[in-house]
């Protein structure tokens, strides 16, 4: 069969069309799930995708602090506790693998679950990309230690991003000030900038500042300022 392609015309419609898709879709919002509820046998169904190799998050720190390795058994859940342990299930060939949450994603609807490189290859979804899986929780995430109180108190920050290149991370920041917040300011750490919006008096104001920021199609945590 022979591919139709846009005459120029067409093209630039389907351009301007994708540009303002990309500018008004929305991430999907984290729903934390709590670690009472993040029990052995807790179950979800999606797409699985991966992350790895040449696309820059090798030897950059995760969520959970550690280092992110490609040929590590782990894996991004927006929601799951960090360091829960699931069984991740390809359902086209039911093979499976265990995996530990450490990092935070996919930031993409319909995606559940972010594999290691080599998580993904012991499924066969190197060469798809994307694939039907299932997700089992085989024991459950360590509790988050308590903010002592002393930070408790504030200042907080809403931070919304972490890159690898600052251009980037200056990039995304001038969207959020384009939208309407503020102040916006950037972070160094270990190789990478945050980008944050803050400082904020309270947990409470931190978490205000949150929702409007997901309402407005962004994905990011509340965090101590002074951390």
């Amino acid at each position: 069969m022979t591919e139709r392609r846009p005459s120029g015309a067409g093209l630039l419609v389907l351009l301007l069309a994708a540009s303002c898709a990309s500018r008004t879709a929305s991430r999907p919002v984290s729903k934390p799930i709590p670690p009472a509820d993040a029990v052995s046998g807790w179950s979800e169904d999606g797409l699985a995708s991966w992350y790895g190799g040449d696309d820059g998050f090798e030897g950059k720190p995760t969520a959970s602090g550690e280092v992110y390795d490609s040929s590590k058994m782990t894996a991004a859940h927006r929601d799951l506790p960090l360091g829960t342990l699931v069984r991740v299930t390809n359902l086209d060939n039911g093979k499976s693998v265990d995996v530990r949450i450490n990092d935070r994603g996919p930031f993409i609807h319909g995606r559940v679950i972010d594999l290691s490189q080599e998580a993904a290859r012991r499924l066969d979804l190197i060469g798809p990309g994307v694939g039907p899986v299932r997700v089992v929780i085989l024991s459950p995430g360590v509790a988050p230690t308590p903010v002592p109180s002393s930070v408790a108190a504030g200042p907080w920050a809403v931070q919304l991003g972490s890159f690898g290149e600052p251009g980037r991370a200056e990039k995304h920041a001038e969207r959020l000030r384009d939208a309407g917040f503020s102040p916006v300011f950037l972070e160094p750490y270990e190789g990478l900038t945050r980008v944050k919006i803050g400082p904020l008096d309270s947990r409470e104001a931190a978490e205000q500042m949150l929702s409007k920021a997901e309402d407005a199609g962004f994905e990011g945590i509340v965090v101590p300022a002074n951390l």
